[in-house]
C-alpha cells in the first residue's frame, strides 16, 4: 500500500504554497511530485484562471479536478476539460442588473480595476490607468472592452466580478451591493484586502468541494485542503482536513484543523513532514 493513495490534497495557490510576488519553491514541487508517487492526488483551488494558475504549477503532476475562479468552475487540468461552471445569474425581475452594478461601480469608484471574469478571458471594463499590475506579470489573458460588450450575459456568462481599490472603497462597494440587490444575488467575500468578489449564490470552494467527492476518482479518499484567506473558509471547513498557512487570516486559522508554517517556509513539505502525526490525530478526533 502507497502512503498516500487514501488522499487527495487541494491548495489554494497565493499565499498558500505560492508566496506573494514568488513561485512555488523547488522543495514545494518535489513535495507535490513525492505525494503523487505515492498515490495521492493533487489538486489546486484558486481565484484565478487555468491560464494564469499555468504559469505557476507548468511541470507539476495535477492529477485531481481542480478548482478555478474561486469556484466557478470545476476544471480538468490533464485534459484540459471543463467539468462544471457556474456563472454569476440576474433577478428574475433585472436579469441585468449585473452589467448594471457594475456600470455603478466604475461610477462610484474612478480609480478603482473593475475586472469581467468569463471562460476566455479577464475583461477589464474599468480605464486602463486603473489596472492592477498583477494583471501583466502574473499569466492572466486580459483584454480592455467597454462594459456593453460584455453586458450580454446569456452570450457572455460572467464567472466572477472582481473590483480591486483601496479597502475604504471596497467597504463602500460591500453597502452599494446589499443596496442594489446583488448580495443577496451572489456569495461575495474578500479575497485579499483590495479585492472583493462576487461569484453566484451557492458558489465557493468549498461547495466545488463536495461536488469532486462525488467523482469516481475521489470517492474513498479524505481530501486534505490548504488555504490562507477568506474565500478559502468554506474549503477549509468542509474538507476532512484542513491545513492553514502560517500567514493565514485569522479566521481561517480557526476554521483550520491544523496550522502549518508559512507559506515561503513551503507548506507541502511541512504537510509530508507531519503527514503520519496529521492523519493520526483527525482520525483518533
Amino acid at each position: 500500500m502507497k502512503p498516500y493513495e487514501n488522499y487527495m490534497l487541494i491548495s489554494d495557490l497565493d499565499g498558500t504554497i505560492v508566496p506573494h510576488g514568488r513561485a512555488i519553491s523547488a522543495a514545494n514541487a518535489e513535495a507535490i511530485r513525492a505525494f503523487v508517487a505515492g498515490g495521492g492526488l493533487f489538486g489546486i483551488a484558486t481565484g484565478r484562471t487555468p491560464e494564469a494558475a499555468g504559469g505557476y504549477v507548468r511541470g507539476l503532476p495535477i492529477t485531481a479536478p481542480s478548482i478555478f475562479f474561486n469556484g466557478s468552475m470545476l476544471y480538468e487540468w490533464q485534459e484540459r476539460k471543463v467539468l462544471a461552471r457556474r456563472p454569476l445569474q440576474g433577478a428574475e425581475d433585472s436579469p441585468n442588473i449585473w452589467p448594471r452594478f457594475a456600470a455603478e461601480c466604475l461610477k462610484m469608484f474612478p480609480q478603482a480595476c473593475v475586472e469581467v471574469y468569463t471562460e476566455d478571458a479577464c475583461c477589464i471594463v474599468s480605464p486602463e490607468a486603473n489596472d492592477d499590475p498583477r494583471l501583466v506579470r502574473e499569466f492572466y489573458r486580459c483584454r480592455h472592452v467597454p462594459l456593453a460588450d460584455v453586458s450580454d450575459m446569456q452570450r457572455t456568462p460572467w464567472l466572477k466580478l472582481l473590483v480591486c481599490d483601496v479597502p475604504p472603497a471596497l467597504h463602500r462597494a460591500e453597502r452599494l451591493a446589499k443596496n442594489f440587490g446583488t448580495a443577496s444575488l451572489s456569495h461575495h467575500f474578500y479575497s485579499e484586502a483590495n479585492y472583493y468578489e462576487f461569484v453566484a449564490q451557492g458558489v465557493s470552494k468549498g461547495a466545488m468541494i463536495e461536488e469532486i467527492r462525488g467523482l469516481p476518482i475521489c470517492r474513498g479518499r479524505d481530501i486534505i485542503a490548504l488555504g490562507d484567506y477568506l474565500n478559502d473558509r468554506e474549503m477549509i471547513e468542509l474538507a476532512d482536513i484542513g491545513i492553514a498557512s502560517g500567514n493565514a487570516h485569522e479566521a481561517i486559522k480557526q476554521a483550520a484543523d491544523f496550522t502549518g508554517c508559512r507559506a515561503e517556509d513551503d507548506l507541502i513539505v511541512w504537510l509530508l513532514a507531519h503527514f503520519a502525526e496529521i492523519t493520526a490525530q483527525k482520525s483518533a478526533d
